[in-house]
This record gives C-alpha cells, sequence and structure tokens, in this order.
C-alpha cells in the first residue's frame, strides 16, 4: 500500500499514483487527509477514486455514447489542475 498526501499541487497524488501501479510497486493507494470532516470530502474522494482507477486519457476525452447519439466525438482533455479550497488554506 502506497500512502500519497491529498490534495497536491497540479493534482501530483493521482500521477504518482498511477505511475506506482503502473510499475507494479503496489496494488492499493492510500490518499492521506482525504476525508477531514469539510464539505469537500465527498467530492475530493469520488475524484481520486476516479482518477487513479479509470483508464481515462490525460489528453483525449471520450464519452460513453457515440457521436452519432450525442454529436460529441471525444475532444481534448482539460490540462487545468484542480484546486481544492483545503489546499488553498495550507
Amino acid at each position: 500500500i502506497a500512502q500519497l498526501d491529498s490534495m497536491q499541487t497540479d493534482n501530483a497524488e493521482v500521477t504518482r499514483g498511477k505511475q506506482l501501479r503502473q510499475d507494479a510497486l503496489c496494488c492499493s493507494v492510500l490518499l492521506r487527509d482525504a476525508c477531514v470532516g469539510d464539505a469537500e470530502d465527498l467530492e475530493y474522494a469520488s475524484f481520486g477514486i476516479d482518477s487513479l482507477t479509470k483508464k481515462k486519457s490525460s489528453t483525449f476525452n471520450m464519452s460513453g455514447l457515440t457521436g452519432s447519439t450525442n454529436g460529441h466525438f471525444g475532444g481534448v482533455a482539460s490540462t487545468q489542475s484542480t484546486t481544492w479550497l483545503r489546499q488553498q488554506s495550507r
């Protein structure tokens, strides 16, 4: 089990967690202080789980629907990292 601090600058915990998993150095990641009892707990926990477990491209977005259904055939993924209020108060 790897332990990583939560809410790092530029979502570094996601990058490092994926790298550890890819290199087969760990199969589980604990995000320290992900849940502390504030309003961001649920949103961050969902973000962390989704970011670390999905095989989502960091450069290309594709929804589960086909372009013929929704008119969107994918696009460029956002390169902006998520800024958390808790992170700003550190």
